[in-house]
């Protein structure tokens, strides 16, 4: 079965990390990732004239949907382009499947800006457990524009016994405000109330980030303008209990990470930390099943078979 992966602006190699057999197509680069591409045999293909049924059984496309609505806030021309010659390719041809992984910010329904019979799937970063989307749209947390894929990391633990009583925090405040889907996310206000609880050494480069999560007994994972965050997978991957802003992500899985390490406002922050301080055998019945859940779905194996699961695609 051969597979081709459209990733307009060379935003996230996780597919083709899960999927090496896979052909990488790019319209053009948005951050340099060769060193990472290189590290895993993903050479880019620039001639989308190759990518028709007759070449390819499946189609993957990666593409953040909502900068491709024309008339909205952050609408970006480029991603619009690149959208209407993926849509050309999935018309002009008859692939056996078509999946779309939408990794934008916002929880809408996809099939709110794309209308397409021959989409398959979509595959969704930011999926709201209490909205109710079409029945071809599943949750997928794992695919996100940036550096680096969150496949790269995520199955690099670690976990040191050597931890400082700290609430470690290093990261971006912000307002986020886009009243015409009614989307606000606002990191200042929730920090300003709960800051004085927080270690925050500032801006660190990401070795001695990461070294501080590694050695801190807890670290906050404040929202995003979506969810889930970077922070999230880095946080989950060096053993320190993560201690939650509450929001509406669904994982695409059916365990929970414990209700004492979520949080809803700051009087909530102080009481969950203060229980959790105060008594080791909870913090250790946290922190344990935090693990296991990271342990069980955070792993290449398992997110391929997920995407496997819900494309009915099958391997001679």
């Amino acid at each position: 079965m051969k597979i081709a992966v459209i990733d307009g602006v060379n935003q996230d190699i996780g597919l083709n990390i899960l999927f090496p057999e896979a052909d990488y197509f790019i319209n053009n680069v948005e951050l340099d990732k060769s060193n990472n591409m290189k590290k895993y045999n993903i050479t880019p293909k620039y001639d989308w004239s190759q990518i028709n049924d007759k070449n390819y059984d499946y189609l993957f496309i990666i593409i953040a949907l909502y900068d491709a609505k024309p008339g909205t806030r952050f609408f970006k021309q480029n991603i619009y382009y690149i959208l209407q010659r993926q849509i050309k390719i999935v018309n002009d041809n008859n692939f056996k499947k078509v999946f779309l992984f939408d990794n934008y910010d916002y929880d809408y329904d996809p099939n709110d800006i794309l209308q397409n019979d021959k989409i398959t799937v979509f595959f969704k970063r930011n999926y709201n457990k209490i909205k109710t989307y079409k029945s071809n749209v599943v949750p997928f947390p794992f695919v996100m524009f940036g550096q680096a894929s969150i496949i790269e990391k995520i199955e690099e633990q670690f976990y040191s016994e050597q931890k400082y009583n700290t609430i470690f925090f290093s990261g971006t405040l912000f307002v986020h405000d886009d009243p015409q889907i009614n989307y606000f996310r606002d990191r200042k206000s929730i920090y300003n109330k709960i800051g004085k609880y927080i270690f925050n050494p500032g801006n660190l480069n990401y070795a001695d980030f990461i070294k501080a999560l590694r050695h801190s007994k807890y670290s906050l994972d404040l929202n995003g303008v979506g969810d889930p965050n970077k922070r999230t997978f880095e946080i989950l991957s060096q053993g320190s209990l993560m201690i939650s802003e509450y929001n509406d992500l669904k994982w695409p899985f059916e365990e929970h990470f414990h209700e004492d390490t979520i949080f809803h406002n700051d009087d909530d922050f102080v009481e969950k930390i203060t229980r959790l301080n105060n008594n080791d055998e909870l913090y250790i019945k946290c922190l344990t099943q935090q693990m296991s859940i990271y342990i069980k779905y955070f792993n290449k194996k398992w997110i391929r078979s997920y995407i496997l699961n819900h494309t009915t695609m099958y391997y001679s």
